[in-house]
């Protein structure tokens, strides 16, 4: 296939009107952002608003399946296996056990104390508390989707504040 020097050529040519409307795209992409961030991050979110810190131990863990689609350079195998912890800390006189969505570090087993961050009205929302892998993965989404928002509306702005760009007859004036 040649090289597209038709379509190089239309996109100068039309560079003006193509960065008219580069602001859709860049809004379009910080709305699918915030998506993530908001599905990923809502209890998250909450528990570092609203949650208490109080101590607990892994006491086992549960074997989860993630279903991938096969690469095939791959060994044949369709997913990984992976062990979620089961952590147990007690909160107002009761016991309480809960999964844990993310995976531990390689070295905690069966035993290791953990810092559990869990909401006081809803002790079965729960997680280990990790200063940095709190955060992940919907803080980064949330602010390439905030500097991508403010991006498309600053080009919204500017869309809808300049006058549409003057056609291209020339208009007999010399300079």
């Amino acid at each position: 296939m040649p090289f597209p020097e038709q379509q190089v050529e239309w996109m100068l040519a039309n560079r003006a009107k193509i960065l008219r409307y580069a602001f859709l795209p860049q809004l379009l992409a910080a709305v699918a952002l915030f998506s993530v961030a908001y599905f990923t991050g809502k209890t998250d979110v909450h528990l570092l608003l609203n949650g208490a810190r109080t101590r607990g131990k892994i006491v086992g863990f549960q074997r989860r399946e993630l279903h991938t689609h096969r690469n095939p350079s791959s060994n044949g195998v369709y997913g990984r296996t992976v062990y979620l912890p089961i952590v147990e800390f007690e909160a107002l006189g009761d016991k309480v056990r809960f999964e844990e969505r993310k995976l531990v570090s390689q070295g905690e087993g069966v035993g290791w104390p953990v810092t559990v961050l869990y909401d006081p009205n809803n002790v079965s929302m729960a997680m280990i508390d990790r200063p940095f892998w709190n955060w992940i993965p919907w803080a980064p989404a949330l602010a390439i989707g905030a500097f991508l928002a403010l991006v498309s509306l600053k080009g919204l702005f500017v869309f809808l504040t300049l006058s549409p760009p003057a056609s291209s007859v020339a208009t007999g004036t010399q300079k």
